[in-house]
């Protein structure tokens, strides 16, 4: 049996194999099902994952396969790669006992070199990152990673691995890396955008993520001719692997890549198992990814388990944490805001309406599509009722169903009239923070999962010049002449004195931007589970750079008694445990200012299991859930 193929595109070619072995071979490793005389189609990342039992089964079957040249390169690589990263994991040496050998080809590399001075923990950094084949960068925000980057694939280039440099990353991030790549290399790297079509010829392509599934082939074309750099930047964004399209086409060119990368301070947002898509880019197969100990990967591990992990793979990843930046602490409060009795009905009538309807297998896993839905109405009901009226609108940032609202009930009509009769308590507390701060001179940045919270927010505090960054915003590179832009949003934030406030949304805008020198004061409308988002979202205005002077406010308006109470608690355990894991208390100070205690709207058990449990504390007849009277 012959296997044939590009490391993208491989075939089995049936031969001799009679009907049950071959229909045996398909359950294991197709892709889908072939007709009767077709070859099977084999993924890469399934063929490097499943090799035991393809051994297992041709053994079984005495049944020789012979690969061709593409395909043979590809599994001698990716063995060669998983030994050097096995032998690592193996060592029992601590980091602090690794030689601590003097970094060279930083001075002139291919007539380059660095303009910028490394920090302590840079070089440190950078200099386990060359030991090994592919690695990964888990230093928190603001660290500097992409210097790193950049540096490692200079010292890349140097040893003649590497040519070009392919960068993965949301669209939020590209001004950094065109501002690094141009501006610490003397002389500068040449940077292009990938629109589609012919790709850049320049040393570094910057592609983002929504671009990547449909472009996978044009990719691998270039990437089977050249030797290239593969860095994934936030790489917590493929953290669904292959069940997801991002993760999938990022398995699917790993394999290509002379060197892969991946950066994020957040590796783990949700759970220890958000880990093993991630290994799995770097180390396609599996191998490496099933050292993660197995008591982190259960449904609630136990607290213990998680320095566990951080130890297990300690060998191949590096870590700058808050501590190590030395900046000034961040001041971190709760505001619990109290509902006008309006708005609590109508709160509570929601509540009621899904406690009714959700009396479910809690194993089912079909309702977090569901659930999802309702954690954004319930999120939007305890943030401004209004939300509810306009349904799924352009201005959207999730896409979610709009809410059914019986028409003619008492709850619709209060819907439809909220805005004339109050503006939301959390609005009202936001806007006299921000009024509050711009008195002062301080420049504030209002975060809310919802534009049209934004929107509102806008006219409310038009006296003060407000920029509005969310997903209908387009970039530069999009924007037809004369539309006002992401970019000149946030330049018009940090340059115009009279824009004393920034709107945005974290989906459009919590990776990639610095906003340290212009801002210290940032207010939470709202926040969902993701706290990875949110984690990513803090350290905009809290970075590397900051005067040790500045003090950094965060404020996170909390809608007492409502959603806001079970999403900070989630929010709080998620960082607990991603603090533990990263042995970086610095993640436990910004996320849980005191002990009195976000993708997928919902994709964690734990997170269904608080959603659960605040249905159920609804009080209100559900036969009479619609029936509100105006206050």
């Amino acid at each position: 049996m012959t296997l044939s193929g590009t490391p993208v595109r491989i075939y089995f070619e049936r031969h001799n194999l009679t009907d049950d072995q071959w229909a045996e071979l398909g359950l294991l490793i197709a892709e889908e099902q072939p007709r009767p005389g077709q070859r099977m189609k084999v993924r890469p990342e399934t063929l490097l994952a499943r090799r035991g039992g393809l051994r297992g089964l041709l053994g079984r079957h005495q049944i020789r396969l012979d690969p061709d040249q593409a395909v043979r390169r590809l599994l001698e690589q990716t063995k060669a790669d998983d030994q050097l990263a096995l032998t690592s994991l193996d060592s029992s040496r601590a980091d602090s006992e690794l030689p601590a050998a003097p970094f060279v080809g930083l001075q002139r590399v291919q007539s380059r070199r660095l303009r910028r001075e490394l920090r302590r923990f840079q070089q440190r950094d950078l200099e386990k990152l060359q030991g090994l084949a592919h690695g990964a960068n888990f230093s928190v925000p603001g660290a500097g990673k992409t210097t790193v980057a950049i540096a490692l694939h200079l010292h890349a280039q140097e040893q003649g691995r590497v040519d070009r440099l392919l960068v993965v990353a949301p669209l939020s991030a590209f001004d950094a890396w065109e501002e690094e790549a141009q501006g610490i290399v003397d002389p500068p790297l040449s940077i292009g955008r990938w629109r589609g079509g012919a790709l850049p010829a320049t040393d570094v392509v910057l592609v983002n993520y929504q671009r990547l599934p449909n472009s996978t082939d044009r990719l691998t074309e270039w990437m089977t001719r050249e030797r290239v750099h593969l860095v994934v930047d936030e790489a917590h964004r493929a953290k669904r692997g292959a069940a997801g399209g991002w993760g999938r086409a990022l398995l699917d060119l790993a394999p290509l890549a002379a060197r892969r990368d991946i950066l994020t301070g957040t590796p783990a947002p949700n759970h220890p198992r958000d880990l093993r898509a991630l290994l799995d880019i770097l180390w396609p197969g599996g191998r490496v990814s099933a050292r993660l100990p197995r008591q982190a990967m259960q449904q609630e591990p136990p607290m213990t388990a998680m320095a566990s992990v951080a130890e297990a793979i300690r060998p191949i990843y590096v870590r700058t944490n808050k501590r190590e930046l030395e900046l000034p602490d961040v001041v971190v409060g709760r505001i619990r805001v109290a509902m006008s009795p309006l708005q609590r009905q109508i709160y509570d009538a929601m509540l009621s309406q899904y406690a009714g309807m959700f009396d479910l297998d809690r194993r089912d896993r079909t309702m977090f599509a569901q659930m999802g839905d309702v954690v954004m109405y319930l999120l939007q009901a305890a943030s401004s009722p209004q939300l509810l009226a306009r349904g799924a609108g352009q201005s959207q940032s999730y896409r979610y169903p709009p809410l059914a609202i019986p028409a003619g009930s008492r709850l619709a009509r209060l819907v439809e009239t909220y805005a004339a009769h109050e503006v939301p308590a959390k609005v009202q507390r936001a806007c006299a923070i921000v009024y509050e701060n711009s008195m002062a001179g301080r420049k504030t940045l209002v975060w809310s999962n919802f534009p049209d919270n934004l929107l509102a927010l806008e006219v409310q505090l038009a006296g003060l010049y407000p920029s509005v960054i969310y997903g209908a915003i387009p970039s530069d590179e999009t924007a037809q002449p004369g539309v006002r832009t992401r970019e000149r949003e946030l330049e018009r934030f940090r340059s115009d004195p009279r824009c004393m406030v920034l709107l945005a949304n974290p989906a459009a805008m919590s990776e990639g931007v610095s906003l340290h020198r212009t801002c210290h004061d940032a207010i939470y409308l709202d926040r969902t589970f993701n706290a990875g988002q949110y984690l990513q979202s803090l350290d905009r205005i809290h970075r590397l750079g900051l005067s040790p002077d500045v003090q950094t406010n965060v404020t996170l308006l909390l809608a007492d008694g409502t959603i806001d109470d079970r999403v900070d608690r989630r929010v709080a355990e998620k960082t607990r445990r991603l603090s533990q894991m990263l042995d970086d208390p610095g993640l436990v100070q910004m996320a849980l200012p005191d002990d009195d205690d976000s993708g997928d709207l919902v994709d964690d058990p734990e997170d269904l299991e608080e959603i659960l449990e605040h249905l159920g504390g609804a009080r209100t007849d559900v036969s009479e859930r619609w029936e509100v009277q105006p206050a």
